[in-house]
């Protein structure tokens, strides 16, 4: 379930990317709008997605999910370059992402939490 939260955190990262290039600088309030619930939106996903995730397996898969869809959306609605050395570089980054998610069940169980509020003894994930 943790990797279905990943992905659609990393679909609204897309959505808040799009927003921000749309935004016109912020001066467009809708698209500001739109911007900030979409990466609201993702930020909370991630968080979410990262109590089973590891923080740099999630935040690579999160940051790869939003710049090949964001690339897309640039290739098909903004008129950006579909040379094949960018659909390449593209294409390794899915395959990073592919890879990092095929290799997560060799990780094992998150390592224990820092509690700087405790007498600095680790506590489990789940506290």
């Amino acid at each position: 379930m943790s990797w279905l939260i990943l992905g659609i955190a990393g679909v609204f990262e897309c959505v808040g990317a799009v927003g921000l290039k749309s935004s016109d600088g912020f001066r467009n309030r809708r698209w500001t709008i739109i911007f900030v619930l979409g990466m609201f939106v993702s930020m909370f996903l991630l968080a979410v997605a990262t109590r089973e995730i590891p923080i740099g397996t999630a935040y690579a898969v999160w940051t790869g999910i939003g710049a090949v869809g964001t690339a897309i959306w640039g290739m098909h609605r903004l008129g950006e370059s579909k040379s094949w050395r960018r659909i390449a570089c593209l294409s390794l980054i899915v395959l990073g992402v592919v890879t990092l998610r095929s290799t997560e069940s060799e990780a094992g169980p998150p390592p224990a939490v820092w509690s700087e509020a405790d007498d600095g003894q680790p506590l489990d994930a789940d506290h």
